[in-house]
Formats: C-alpha cells, structure tokens, sequence
C-alpha cells in the first residue's frame, strides 16, 4: 500500500477526510492508527502510554507543519497532579494544506477514494472522545496480539503487557465501537 506513497501523503489526507482539522495529538495518532488498520498500511504503530502511537506519524504531521500546510493552536488545560502544565495541541490544514490535499487527492483518485472509506468507517463507529478512542485502539492493538480471536477478558488481561489499564466497562464500550466500525465481530 504504502509502495508508492509517503506516510506524509497519507496523513495529509487523512486530514483533508477527516475534515480538515483534528483536535489533539492523541486524537491524530488513533485517528491514523485506524486508518492504518483499515488499509492495511503499516505506519510503524507500536504500544504506547496513550495507545498505539507512532513515531513516524507525528514526523509526518511535523512535516506538514513545517511545510506551512497544517497551523497548529493550543489550549492549556491546568495543571497535573506533579504540576506539569497540560495542553491540548489542535490542527487544522492552513489553506496551502487544503490546496495540497486537493491535489493529491486529484493525483491518486484510488488513494483518496480508499481514505475517505477508511474514514467514513471511524466516523462510523461513533463519536468518541480522544480517551475512548485510545481504548478502543489499545483493545484492538492486543487484539491482533492475540491473532484475531479472544474474549473481552482475554484482552483484558493481555492489556498490562503493554502497560496499560482498561476497565471492563471501557472496554466494552470500546468493542461496542470497534463492532460498529466493522473491526471486530461480536459472538
């Protein structure tokens, strides 16, 4: 998939089917972890605190940044219990972005076509908030760690392994999401 183009080219269009803007770093990175998933393109996921996160992503959307196509806002949001300041970091395609999207879009019609469908199967699944989102890509991320069959409690347990903890109700509504998106099957 990723043959004939760059991580960048799929994260500038994940932008452009995503609506042009995403609120927050974390809901980039499971935003992509999904379409990844969808389409079957490897963007170099791996298990972190807040979900699979990639490296390679987050270059990519620094990239568009630097490129002058993505403006990026934040909003503090107080004060951790160890005092570290929290932020939310917000992007949105400048109009260069939109302008380079569009044409990418135009340039590989199978691409684009195949990014707005991995999409849609996100929207699909519900709107949920960065948080949900994490589980649900933390859920899936063991998932496929456990070859593609296993119960709630299976995951469950396999969840610490990669350091995270995912509450039984959480859970379930993240398996609620990902059978909505058409990931998993319940039974």
């Amino acid at each position: 998939m990723l043959n004939d183009y760059t991580i960048r080219d799929l994260v500038l269009l994940g932008y452009k089917a995503f609506g042009g803007s995403i609120r927050g770093k974390t809901m980039l990175q499971k935003r992509m972890y999904f379409l990844s998933v969808i389409l079957d393109a490897d963007l170099g996921y791996g298990p972190h605190y807040y979900g699979p996160y990639s490296s390679a992503v987050a270059a990519a959307n620094l990239d568009l940044k630097s490129l002058g196509f993505l403006d990026e806002s934040s909003s503090g949001w107080g004060v951790d219990h160890h005092g570290f300041e929290i932020a939310r970091y917000d992007f949105a395609l400048t109009e260069d972005g939109k302008a380079s999207a569009e044409c990418k879009a135009m340039k590989h019609p199978e691409l684009w076509s195949k990014i707005q469908a991995a999409s849609a199967i996100v929207q699909e699944g519900g709107n949920l908030s960065y948080m949900e989102l994490s589980i649900a890509a933390k859920a899936y991320f063991a998932l496929t760690h456990l070859k593609g069959k296993a119960t709630l409690d299976q995951i469950s347990e396999l969840m610490p392994q990669f350091g995270w903890s995912v509450g039984k109700d959480e859970l379930d509504k993240a398996s609620s999401f990902l059978e909505k998106a058409s990931l998993v099957s319940k039974g």
